[in-house]
């Protein structure tokens, strides 16, 4: 499916916050049109899903709501709720499915955190945090020396002035608040051993 059509098919998360979140994006597609890359928010590392939904992995916590990917391996971010509603005064975690040793991270105290996190480098990056966690979070604590897309700093300037947002002030030290904080609610499907033989 191609990034247009991407664009044209999401209508609503049902809420306010996440209507202007799509709305958005749609500005950022007309206004950083490109060919073949991936347009608006998208560019960013924010793929909505409309409607928003559990992701279903086993790595998926059972009570959030999937509202967004990063766009490859199946990577996504969701609202820890009541595995209904997306909620924005929710934590964010980030499901990383390949990580399985350490798949969940929260990445938010709620949807404004999540977004301040990566107003700087945008959000696809974060799919790293399981191979190499210390250089990932030093990576979103400085200002990026370049991009893989030069559309990006006008997109991130656009979505920082639309909902306020500022970087974490130190977000090694924000990042583990968060883990203590939050990760032992997380609750996912334990995947049982396959009994060979029978």
């Amino acid at each position: 499916m191609s990034a247009k059509t991407n664009s044209r098919q999401m209508t609503s998360l049902h809420h306010p916050t996440f209507d202007n979140l799509l709305r958005l994006h749609e500005v950022a597609t007309e206004r950083f049109p490109h060919d073949y890359l991936d347009v608006g928010l998208n560019a960013i590392g924010l793929f909505f899903h409309d409607p928003p939904k559990n992701a279903g992995y086993p790595q998926t916590p059972i009570h959030s709501v999937t509202f967004a990917s990063i766009g490859v391996d199946g990577i996504h971010f969701s609202s820890v709720t009541d595995g209904k509603t997306v909620d924005p005064d929710a934590p964010v975690v980030l499901t990383i499915p390949m990580a399985f040793n350490d798949p969940n991270h929260i990445v938010g105290e709620n949807l404004h955190d999540f977004l301040c996190l990566g107003c700087r480098i945008g959000y696809a990056e974060l799919g790293n945090l399981h191979l190499d966690r210390t250089a990932t979070l030093d990576r979103y604590a400085n200002n990026p020396i370049d991009y893989y897309d030069n559309r990006s700093p006008g997109i991130l300037t656009l979505l920082a002035s639309e909902f306020a947002l500022t970087p974490w002030t130190n977000v090694p030290q924000h990042f583990a608040d968060l883990q203590s904080r939050f990760k032992q609610t997380l609750r996912t499907v334990e995947r049982l051993p396959r009994q060979f033989g029978r």
